[in-house]
């Protein structure tokens, strides 16, 4: 997994390895300092679990066969789950079943039956690691498994059936309850973090793409196009329209330019369309360039940043584009988009000595 940066002096975005960052989660690496503490106990309880093979701890007969169980079952279960390493998720939903069944094996091979009313508390933990760590359907799975062991083993230390019943309810509640919960919170957790990641990537006044996610979403059409028009376009006479009709106007402007480019999604434009605001009156729009020419898709561009309002205000734009073969290497692919916007911004900019509301490209 890994995760975007954005450089404070370039406001470029660079991939860096999540491991790296400081309290980085890396499901099922060693980093991970849920799986890691289980691990611990493990280590811990491993060797408890002799125990139960000693004279005069285990019912004979059967109860010896159920002791070795335990210790074979508890052995192989930890054995995987300490030497999994990264594959530590993919591993775990066996390791709790036949920590499970390991849980069970010790209660019915005890000397004390009401012994076994304490392994329910232990299948609860288990469950609860299971919905931190697993899928919500491998949690139900859990969950079940669980609260099956563990009316077994109420079963084996309760005999009244009043007690039983309350008792098998209680149980079950508490295997299930701690689990949705932990659900629940992970389903806010994600949801506050992908609104948090929209935010990130998101113009707050236009609703297009900030540098941020321009960056992102660009990886995706230099990867998959050979051909890309980059066009830069800076709005004319923006100071001059916010000193004559005030920021609100301005605002509004900005937002109506912003409508106006995202109608470049339809089909006509050359193919999959990305547009952002770079900052201020300036916008960019990335094209993966189709059989249109490179002059028709800039001239399309600042037609849409053309916008007439009926209180007397309109806005037109300088528009550089370029056109260019995305490199083969994904490593390349981020520079040569910065090496494409500073010629598009030469050309907007030459636009705009020129007189502004007019389009210069190039193809390179």
């Amino acid at each position: 997994m890994r995760a975007d940066e954005e450089c404070p002096k370039c406001h470029c975005v660079h991939v860096v390895p999540r491991s790296a960052r400081p309290f980085a989660v890396l499901p099922g690496a060693p980093a991970d300092p849920v799986l890691r503490a289980f691990r611990l106990l493990v280590l811990l309880l491993w060797p408890t679990t002799l125990v139960w093979t000693l004279p005069g701890l285990h019912r004979p007969g059967a109860g010896l066969l159920f002791a070795w169980a335990l210790v074979v079952l508890f052995s192989v279960s930890a054995l995987v789950l300490l030497a999994a390493g990264r594959a530590g998720d993919r591993v775990l939903p066996y390791c709790l079943a036949l920590f499970t069944c390991a849980a069970v094996a010790g209660a019915m091979a005890g000397t004390y039956p009401d012994r076994a009313l304490l392994v329910p508390m232990f299948l609860g933990v288990l469950s609860g690691l299971a919905a931190l760590r697993l899928s919500p359907r491998a949690t139900w799975v859990q969950v079940g498994v669980s609260t099956v062991a563990g009316f077994v083993c109420i079963v084996y230390a309760v005999q009244d059936p009043v007690v039983l019943l309350v008792t098998s309810v209680a149980v079950a509640a508490g295997i299930a309850t701690p689990a949705l919960a932990i659900l629940r919170m992970r389903a806010q957790l994600d949801a506050a973090r992908d609104w948090e990641h929209r935010l990130a990537r998101t113009d707050t006044l236009t609703g297009l793409l900030n540098r941020r996610g321009l960056f992102e979403a660009a990886a995706d059409v230099l990867g998959t196009h050979r051909l890309v028009d980059v066009i830069t376009l800076d709005l004319d006479g923006f100071k001059r329209l916010n000193d004559e009709h005030g920021h609100a106007v301005g605002d509004e402007a900005l937002r109506a330019v912003g409508t106006g480019l995202l109608q470049l999604q339809r089909p006509g434009t050359g193919g999959p369309t990305l547009v952002a605001r770079l900052g201020g009156e300036e916008f960019l729009v990335m094209v993966a360039a189709g059989s249109l020419p490179l002059d028709s898709v800039a001239e399309a561009v600042r037609s849409a940043a053309t916008v007439s309002s009926a209180t007397g205000w309109r806005t037109s734009a300088s528009v550089g584009a370029v056109r260019g073969r995305p490199p083969e290497q994904p490593e390349d692919r981020q520079a040569w988009l910065l090496r494409q916007v500073d010629v598009a911004d030469e050309l907007m900019y030459a636009a705009k000595r020129s007189g502004g509301d007019r389009v210069m490209s190039e193809v390179v």
